[in-house]
C-alpha cells in the first residue's frame, strides 16, 4: 500500500516552472502556454502519523510549498515522467535515508514529475514537448494508474551457448548477440573453447571477453599492426615528406617490433625511458594516471598524478549521467594511485548549440539540451564532491553531431612517504569498497566501442551511468589517509567493464565470489554483477593481517568494505556465485586481447590540405569583422556555463576562470596550488590545444598545433617549461577497414611525435576513442593535448590588462608554410619565462583560435580598459605559439613586436570599434539557452546599525574545541579546517554515519557528546544528501531536529558556545529552525527559506559583501561597512522572507552581511541579504565561503577577500588568556 503526494512550489518561489515555461516557448516557438511542475512522491507501508512527519519535514516545507494528497487532472493538460527503476535514483535515494534518520527505518519512496499544462495546446504540441522533456534511455512516459511499478524487471536467467556450430549458424549466432567483438575475434573464442577448453561456453563468459577485448578497454584499433603505408599520388609534396620524416623518426627510436597507432603514440617517452632521459616520471605497475615527481624546495617532493578521461558515448545517450560520471571515473585513476584530486578541468565537442531544435537529427536529443544538460551533470558531480574545475571550454563543430566530445581532466597529489607499490601475492585479499552494484551501466564499454546507429538512443537504457558524488567524496577521504593508503598493494577503479575488468587486472592470478557483492538490486545474474558499471566502487589488495582493520576503517568513514575474493597462484580468471563456477578462464587467453588485427594505410589530399589557404584582408569592414569574431560560437563568451562549475572549493585556486575588477577575462589554464603544508608557493598548471578546423584539413599539422596551443597557454600564464609534460586525447570516427580513414589517426598521432621531439616534451599519458560515427556523420578527427607543468604562484600572470598606457607587444611564432617553427617556438618559450621571472608581465594571453582580435577583447573586458594598437598582421588568424602581452616596460626581442598601448577605447589602425556593442555581443549568444532570472525581489531597507560593546565569553578557556559535522555529501570540511589555524584550537572532524538504522543512531549518541565537548559547532558547506529530496540541508535539519541532538544543542547555546554554517551548513541551520528561534523547532509559514538561485542553476564566481552586523561573536571583529570579496558556490542561496518577518530582523540587528548592490547579488536574495545571525546572537549562517581565503589564491579577483569571522570566534573564547598575559 501506498499514499501519493504532490507538491509543488509556491508561486512566487516558483523557478522550476517559470524556466521550464521560458524554455517551452523559447525551444518550440510555442507563445501561449504556461506550465507547472510538480514533485510527486509514492510512499509506502507507512502509517498517517508517520506519513504526516514524512511530508513536513523531508518532501516540503510550509514555508515554500504547496502540497496536495489529491490532484484533480481530469481534462487537464498534462503528462508524467518517471526515470526507470533499474537505474540510481538520487531523489528517491536521499529521501529513503532522510526517513530513516527521521524515524530509523528504511522507508520505501519513488518519486516522478508532473508537468500540468494550458489546455488550449493541441497534441501535435504535447508531442513535442514530450520530446523535449523525455530522453528515451533514462525516462519513459508514466501513468498515474500503474500501481505495481515496485515490481523489479528480473533478469534472464544464465544459460549456456551452443558454439559447437558450423561456420554459417556461428555466423548467424554472432548476429544475434549483438557483440562490440568483430566476427574474427567472436570465432577464435569459438575455437579456443571448441578445441582448447573443449567445452561450451557461458553467457558470462562471452560478456566478460566482449567487455575485456572492447576498443574502450584494451585499445584495439590503437593496438591494430599496420602492414604497410601509402600516398596518393597528389598528396602535398611538402607534408609527405614532413610525414615520412615523422615514419623514420620513430623507426629509429622504437622499443617494439611490430607498427601500430599505439606504438607510435608511447615511442618517445619510451626512448627517454631506455636512455635515462626522465628523471622525474614515476615508473610502477600502476598506470591508472600519468605521475610525476614535483620539487617543493627544501628537499620536499611529493607525487603529481594526472588523467583525462572521455565518456562520449554515455554523455551522447544520456546527457546528465553520461558527463557526471566522466568526472567521476576520471578521479577515481589518480584515487586508485592514493592521490588526492585537487584540479579539475572540462573540454567538450557539441554541434551548433543555437540551431533551431527542429533541425535535430532523428532519434538523437538537440545539440542545446545535450550541452546544457551536460554541463549541468559534469558541475553537480564535482561540485558536490569538491573538486574545483578551473577550466571550462567547450569547442563546436557540426561533427559532433554525430557523437558528443565529452572529456575530463584531473589533477592529483601525494606524499611519497604515503604511497605504497607492491606486487600482489597468493593469498592476497581482494577487497570491494564503495558503492552498491546495480544495472546501470551494464555494456557501457562494449557500447562506447560500437558505432552508433537510430536505433541507439531507444536500445542503450542498460548502457546509463548514474553517479552518486556523495560516495566518491567519502572514497576520496577515505583513500588518502595516510594509515588506510600504507597497506593497499595494489588498487582499481572500477569504472569501464566493472569487476570483471578491474579485478581482473589486479593479478594474473585471481578468484572471486559474487554472492560478497553488495547489490542494489536483486535478481542480478552473475553476467551482469560482473560487468555492471555501476559508479564509485573501488577495489583493493591487501595481506590478510590488514583486511580487517581497512574495512573497519572504511566502516568509520562512512563506508561499506567487503572480502569479495583472493589472489591466486594459477594463471586464471576463476568466478564463483552462489557455489557455482560460472567463470573460469586462463589468464593468457584473457591477454591476447582477441585476434590481433592488421590494417594497411592510404593517406589521401584531403587530410594534408594547407589548413589556412584564404589570404582575406583582415582590415576591410575592420569593426564588423571584429564584431563578428567575437560571436562565433568559439570564441564567445561561455560565462554562464563556466559559473555552474565550482572554482573555489579547496582554497588552492591560484587563477579565477575569469578575472579582472568585472570578473571577464577568462583564463586559458587551470592553475591550483598543491594542497600540502609541505609546499610554499609550487602549483600545478594545465591546459589544453585543439582546433578542428585545422584538423578536419590536416590532421598532421593540425594535431601539432593542438601540443603548440596547449603549451603556449601555460607559458603565458607563467608555466616552466623545462617541466611540462602531456596527456592526448584522441577521437575518431568508427575506422573499420577503409584504409583511408586510418590515415586520420596515423598523422594526428605522428605529428604529436614530432612536436614531442622538436620540443623535447614527452606525452606520458593518453586516451584514444574510436567510434564517432552516427549513421553517415563523422566526427572531425580529433587530437586535444594536455599540458601540465609546475609554476610558482607568486610568479602566476593573469589574462586582464592591468593599468592604461602599459605597452601591448606581441610575441609572434613565425610559421614556415603554416608549418610550425620548432627553434623559433623553443626561444619563445624560454624567453617568455625570463620575462616572467623578472616580473616584466603584467597580463598575458596565448593566441587561439579568434586570433589577436580575440585575445585584446578578452583581456581588455576584465577591467573595463581598452587597446590603441597599429598593426599589419592578420588579427583574425589563429597565430598559435604566438603570445600577446602587456608591460611597463620597453622590451627589445627579434621576436617580439610593439602593437600599441592599452587605453580606454578599442581602436585598431586609428579605427574605433564601438566597445559596447563588441561586449553586447561577446556576451549575447550564450546567453539564448541559459536562463537569466528577471524577477523582481525587494531591495535593503535603511537601517540603524548601532555599535553595542564586544561580548566574550564567560569562563577560562585556554583551548578552543571545533568541531566540524561531517553528513553525507559535506565537502568543505578541508577549508574550515585551513581557515581555524589560529594557536590555542583543537580542530575534529565528527563522522554521520547512515550505512544503517544502527549507525545511525550510534552516530547520534556520538553527535550528542561532541556537541557537550565542543566550543565551537561547524556545520561546512556541501550539498548533505545530494540537496534533496527537491531542497538542500533537509537531511542535516532532521539530525539537528532529533530530540537528543535538539536538547544538546539548546544546552550549547545556554552555555554561550558558537555554533556557524557555510552555505549548506547556513541552509541546515535555517530549515532546523535554529538560526531563527535559537533551537530546532518546526518551521511556520513565516519563517525565511533559502531557494532554487533565481537563474535556476548554480552560480559559483566572486561577489562583493558588506559587514552589516558587529554586534554578535562572530562579527564584532569586523568594521561595519567594509566590502569584501568573497566566494560563492551554490544552487540554493537564495534567503526568501516575508516583509514582516525581514522587519523583525531589522529590529533585532540579526542581519551580518549584505550584497552590496544587485549587480553582486548572484541568486536573487530578498533584500541583498547573505549572511544573518540568531537573535542570541551565537549562531551565525551565511551563504559565502569566508573560508576559501589564502595566499595567491585567486590572484586574478581584486580588492579584500578576507572576512575573517573565524577569528573574531576565537578571540571571543580566549579573551580571557589574553587578560592573563
Amino acid at each position: 500500500m501506498f499514499n501519493r503526494v504532490f507538491i509543488c512550489k509556491k508561486e512566487d518561489y516558483d523557478t522550476e516552472s517559470k524556466n521550464l515555461t521560458q524554455e517551452l516557448k523559447q525551444s518550440l516557438k510555442i507563445n501561449d502556454i504556461t506550465c507547472k511542475v510538480f514533485n510527486v512522491y509514492d510512499i509506502y507501508d507507512v502509517n498517517e502519523v508517520e506519513l504526516k512527519e514524512i511530508i513536513n519535514n523531508i518532501l516540503s516545507e510550509p514555508n515554500i510549498d504547496n502540497t496536495y494528497l489529491e490532484l484533480n487532472l481530469v481534462n487537464k493538460k498534462h503528462l508524467v515522467v518517471k526515470t526507470f527503476d533499474s537505474q540510481f535514483n538520487p531523489r528517491e535515494e536521499s529521501a529513503s535515508e532522510c526517513a530513516n534518520v527521521l524515524l530509523f527505518k528504511k522507508i520505501k519512496i519513488k518519486t516522478f514529475k508532473l508537468y500540468v499544462f494550458n489546455n488550449s495546446l493541441n497534441d501535435e504540441t504535447i508531442y513535442k514537448i514530450k520530446k523535449l522533456l523525455i530522453n528515451p534511455v533514462e525516462s519513459y512516459e508514466f501513468n498515474l494508474n500503474n500501481n505495481n511499478w515496485l515490481e523489479e524487471v528480473q533478469s534472464q536467467e544464465e544459460r549456456t551457448i551452443d558454439i559447437n556450430l558450423d561456420q554459417k549458424n556461428l555466423s548467424k549466432l554472432y548476429s544475434e548477440l549483438n557483440l562490440a567483438m568483430n566476427l574474427r575475434d567472436f570465432l577464435f573464442l569459438v575455437n579456443h573453447y571448441n578445441n582448447v577448453v573443449n567445452r561450451s561456453l557461458t553467457d558470462t563468459e562471452l560478456y566478460l571477453l566482449d567487455t575485456y577485448w572492447s576498443d574502450h578497454c584494451r585499445h584495439k584499433t590503437f593496438e591494430t599492426i599496420i602492414d604497410n603505408i601509402s600516398f596518393d599520388t597528389d598528396v602535398n609534396n611538402f607534408y609527405k615528406d614532413k610525414v615520412v620524416k615523422a615514419i623514420d623518426y620513430y623507426n629509429s627510436i622504437k622499443t617494439r617490433s611490430e607498427f601500430s597507432l599505439m606504438s607510435i603514440a608511447t615511442s618517445y617517452i619510451k626512448h627517454l625511458i631506455q636512455n635515462n632521459n626522465v628523471e622525474d616520471l614515476e615508473i610502477s605497475d600502476e598506470i591508472n594516471a600519468a605521475s610525476i615527481y614535483v620539487d617543493l624546495g627544501k628537499k620536499n617532493k611529493c607525487v603529481i598524478q594526472f588523467k583525462n578521461e572521455t565518456h562520449n558515448h554515455p554523455t551522447e545517450i544520456e546527457p546528465f549521467g553520461g558527463a557526471a560520471t566522466c568526472l567521476g571515473g576520471a578521479i577515481r585513476d589518480p584515487l586508485s594511485g592514493r592521490s588526492y584530486v585537487y584540479q579539475g578541468i572540462r573540454v567538450t565537442g557539441s554541434g551548433n548549440i543555437l540551431e533551431d531544435i527542429e533541425n535535430t537529427l532523428p532519434n538523437k536529443l538537440p545539440q542545446s539540451k545535450i550541452s546544457r544538460i551536460a554541463a549541468d551533470g559534469f558541475s553537480s558531480y564535482g561540485n558536490q564532491i569538491g573538486i574545483p574545475t578551473t577550466l571550462v571550454k567547450e569547442i563546436y563543430h557540426e561533427g559532433y553531431k554525430a557523437k558528443r566530445l565529452e572529456i575530463g581532466a584531473v589533477v592529483g597529489v601525494s606524499k611519497i612517504k604515503n604511497l605504497v607499490r607492491k606486487k600482489p601475492q597468493p593469498g592476497d585479499v581482494i577487497v570491494l569498497v564503495g558503492g552498491l552494484t546495480g544495472k546501470d551501466g551494464i555494456g557501457g564499454a562494449t557500447g562506447s566501442s560500437k558505432k552508433q546507429n537510430e536505433s541507439s538512443q531507444k536500445n542503450s537504457y542498460s548502457e546509463v551511468q548514474k553517479g552518486n558524488p556523495v560516495e566518491e567524496r567519502k572514497l576520496q577521504k577515505f583513500f588518502t589517509d595516510p594509515a588506510v593508503s600504507k597497506i593497499i598493494k595494489k588498487a582499481n577503479d572500477l569504472g569501464a567493464g566493472g569487476i570483471g575488468v578491474g579485478v581482473g587486472e589486479l593479478s594474473e592470478g585471481i578468484k572471486i565470489y559474487l554472492d560478497r557483492v553488495p547489490l542494489k538490486n536483486s535478481g542480478l545474474t552473475s553476467k551482469e554483477i560482473l560487468i555492471s558499471e555501476s559508479q564509485e566502487r573501488m577495489v583493493v589488495v591487501l595481506s590478510n593481517r590488514n583486511t580487517s582493520f581497512f574495512i573497519e576503517k572504511a566502516f568509520r568513514n562512512n563506508l561499506l568494505a567487503v572480502k569479495i575474493g583472493e589472489v591466486i597462484k594459477e594463471k586464471k580468471f576463476i568466478v564463483y556465485n552462489k557455489k557455482k563456477k560460472v567463470v573460469d578462464i586462463d589468464r593468457d587467453f584473457i591477454d591476447t586481447g582477441g585476434v590481433r588485427n592488421h590494417i594497411s594505410i592510404k593517406i589521401s589530399k584531403s587530410i594534408l590540405e594547407d589548413w589556412d589557404s584564404q589570404n582575406n584582408n583582415s582590415f576591410e569592414n575592420l569593426e564588423h569583422n571584429f564584431i563578428s569574431n567575437l560571436k562565433n560560437l568559439n570564441v564567445m563568451s561561455q560565462k554562464p556555463m563556466i559559473e555552474m562549475f565550482d572554482s573555489t572549493i579547496g582554497t588552492t585556486t591560484v587563477l579565477a576562470p575569469h578575472g579582472g575588477e568585472h570578473q571577464l577575462s577568462e583564463v586559458q589554464v587551470s592553475c591550483n596550488k598543491i594542497p600540502l603544508k609541505i609546499n610554499n608557493n609550487v602549483c600545478t598548471i594545465m591546459g589544453y590545444g585543439f582546433n578542428p578546423y585545422i584538423c578536419e584539413k590536416n590532421i598532421f599539422v593540425g594535431s601539432m598545433l593542438s601540443i603548440v596551443e596547449s603549451i603556449t597557454k601555460i607559458i603565458a600564464c607563467g608555466g616552466l617549461y623545462k617541466n611540462i609534460k602531456l596527456t592526448l586525447q584522441e577521437y575518431f570516427e568508427k575506422l573499420e577497414d577503409d584504409n583511408y580513414k586510418w590515415g586520420k589517426p596515423l598523422l594526428a598521432v605522428l605529428g604529436a611525435l614530432v612536436v614531442q621531439k622538436e620540443l623535447g616534451v614527452p606525452a606520458i599519458g593518453g586516451k584514444d576513442s574510436m567510434s564517432g560515427t552516427y549513421q553517415n556523420l563523422n566526427v572531425p578527427p580529433t587530437l586535444v593535448s594536455f599540458a601540465l607543468t609546475t609554476g610558482y604562484t607568486n610568479k602566476i600572470v593573469s589574462t586582464d590588462f592591468k593599468k592604461i598606457g602599459n605597452k601591448i607587444y606581441l610575441y609572434i611564432h613565425k610559421m614556415d608554410n603554416n608549418f610550425p617553427d620548432f627553434k623559433q617556438l623553443k626561444k619563445i618559450f624560454i624567453s617568455f619565462n625570463k620575462l616572467v621571472k623578472y616580473e616584466k608581465v603584467e597580463s598575458a594571453f596565448a593566441i587561439q583560435q579568434g586570433g589577436i582580435a580575440e585575445a585584446l577583447a578578452k583581456m581588455a573586458f576584465g577591467n573595463d580598459l581598452g587597446f590603441n594598437i597599429n598593426t599589419n598582421i592578420n588579427i583574425f588568424k589563429p597565430l598559435y605559439g604566438s603570445i600577446l602581452f602587456e608591460s611597463k616596460e620597453e622590451i627589445n626581442d627579434n621576436n617580439i613586436v610593439l602593437l600599441g598601448e592599452v587605453s580606454n577605447g578599442f581602436i585598431i589602425n586609428e579605427t574605433n570599434i564601438d566597445k559596447k556593442k563588441s561586449f553586447e555581443n561577446y556576451i549575447g549568444p550564450i546567453k539564448k539557452i541559459y536562463y537569466e532570472g528577471d524577477e523582481s525581489y525587494p531591495l535593503p531597507e535603511v537601517k540603524d546599525n548601532t555599535y553595542k560593546n564586544k561580548v566574550y565569553f564567560p569562563y577560562l578557556v585556554k583551548e578552543v574545541k571545533v568541531i566540524s559535522l561531517i553528513f553525507p555529501g559535506t565537502n568543505c570540511e578541508y577549508d574550515i579546517k585551513n581557515a581555524f589555524k589560529e594557536e590555542n584550537i583543537i580542530y575534529e572532524e565528527f563522522i554521520f554515519n547512515n550505512l544503517n538504522t544502527e549507525s545511525i543512531c550510534y552516530s547520534i549518541e556520538e553527535l550528542v557528546k561532541k556537541i557537550k565537548s565542543a566550543h565551537i559547532l561547524v556545520i561546512p558547506g556541501g550539498f548533505s544528501s545530494g540537496d534533496e529530496p527537491d531542497g538542500s540541508g533537509k537531511y542535516i535539519a532532521n539530525v539537528l531536529k532529533n530530540k537528543n541532538v535538539k536538547d544538546a544543542i539548546k544546552d550549547f547555546l545556554e552555555e554561550k558556545k558558537l555554533i556557524l554554517g557555510i552555505c549548506n551548513g547556513f541552509q541546515a541551520l535555517l530549515k532546523s529552525g535554529i538560526l531563527m528561534h535559537s533551537e530546532a523547532k518546526e518551521l511556520s509559514e513565516d519563517d525565511p527559506s533559502l531557494i532554487r538561485n533565481n537563474i535556476n542553476r548554480h552560480i559559483s564566481k566572486y561577489v562583493k559583501c558588506k559587514v552589516t552586523n558587529n554586534s554578535s561573536p562572530w562579527t564584532q571583529e569586523l568594521t561595519i561597512g567594509d566590502v569584501i570579496n568573497i566566494p560563492i558556490s551554490h544552487g540554493e542561496g537564495r534567503f526568501v522572507i516575508n516583509h514582516k518577518e525581514y522587519k523583525k530582523l531589522i529590529s533585532n540587528n540579526q542581519v551580518a552581511f549584505e550584497y552590496i548592490d544587485e549587480s553582486n547579488n548572484p541568486n536573487g536574495s530578498y533584500y541583498n541579504i547573505e549572511g544573518i545571525i540568531s537573535k542570541c546572537g551565537l549562531v551565525l549562517g551565511k551563504m559565502g565561503h569566508s573560508e576559501r581565503y589564502g595566499k595567491d589564491i585567486c590572484k586574478n579577483i581584486y580588492g579584500n577577500k578576507k572576512q575573517d569571522i573565524f577569528m573574531s570566534a576565537v578571540k571571543y573564547f580566549l579573551r580571557n588568556k589574553e587578560r592573563e598575559k
